[in-house]
């Protein structure tokens, strides 16, 4: 397994860097291998405690045998029973749990496309049958993970994915949780990550072109006062949105290359705000009509 992630790597760092991700869309191997690592449960019941305590727990076990009649002579060859028995159903569980982690990573991907339905997909997992008509090149990344039984022992795995990209750097996502559920985490994480709306990013509002820049952070932003939103995009050689535009802009979705406006005040030109919650009978309101005290906005050109 660990020869078949350094193949990989190796071949993708192999390509030049004119294959950058095209807008923003990323394209994954679609093989992700996971690599078990060192049994955290085991760790914790082997390592977690004292020698005293370990001696204390055995004999409790024991002397619960003779109680129950056990012969004295069959007490120790039950307790290795016990402890082999413990082990192989661990085994067990663990068969094929790499085939269940991969196709679970895929299988949410789809279900936040087809929930949310953004107007492009910016995650594409991607298969290369063919090497030769479809190039390592149109990768951009490959991913492998790794697993462990969580210190708990509570039957929850943590389990952590890593991304290489072909310039060498690499991202990790981690969660713990159920074998059934844990990759909705990471598979959350990265849909957040890659697919929500990225500044500077352009949009078509009516007949032109609008580039919307963030705020001061790079990103949507938050003051005190809605004076100093317009304050801080003039700095940008920007300018706060109009009702209209913030409006057609949310319709777009986070998912989409827009915002969401939600039920967040946002700063608007002219020292006043944008509340979405109080359209009647408009939501551009004064200072004083809401009750919030910051105000997120964002920059546009």
């Amino acid at each position: 397994m660990f020869k078949r992630i350094a193949l990989l790597t190796l071949a993708v760092f192999s390509l030049t860097a004119s294959a950058a991700p095209n807008d923003g869309v990323i394209d994954i191997f679609a093989s992700i291998p996971f690599v078990r690592g060192a049994d955290a449960c085991k760790f914790s019941n082997s390592y977690g405690q004292t020698r005293t305590q370990n001696l204390n727990q055995m004999v409790s076990l024991a002397e619960r045998l003779l109680q129950s009649g056990m012969k004295s002579s069959d007490v120790v060859p039950a307790l290795i029973t016990f402890n082999n028995l413990y082990d192989r159903n661990q085994g067990l569980a663990q068969m094929n749990l790499d085939v269940t982690l991969e196709s679970s990573l895929k299988a949410y991907f789809d279900d936040y496309y087809r929930d949310l339905t953004p107007k492009r997909k910016k995650v594409s997992f991607t298969h290369l049958d063919d090497l030769k008509a479809q190039p390592l090149s149109k990768l951009d990344y490959i991913a492998y993970g790794t697993y462990t039984l969580a210190p708990s022992c509570k039957g929850n795995i943590s389990v952590t994915l890593h991304l290489i990209k072909k310039s060498g750097r690499s991202e990790s996502y981690s969660a713990i949780g159920n074998v059934d559920t844990v990759m909705s985490q990471i598979a959350a994480k990265m849909f957040t990550e890659y697919q929500r709306t990225k500044f500077p990013n352009s949009l078509r509002i009516g007949n032109k072109m609008l580039t919307i820049v963030g705020g001061l952070n790079g990103s949507v932003d938050q003051v005190s006062d809605p004076t100093l939103a317009e304050e801080a995009c003039a700095m940008l050689d920007a300018r706060l949105p109009t009702r209209l535009e913030m409006e057609l802009i949310d319709s777009y979705g986070d998912w989409s290359g827009g915002i969401s406006l939600g039920t967040a005040v946002w700063a608007y030109p002219g020292g006043k705000v944008y509340a979405a919650e109080l359209r009647n009978p408009t939501p551009i309101r004064n200072t004083w009509e809401v009750n919030d005290h910051s105000f997120k906005y964002y920059c546009v050109k």
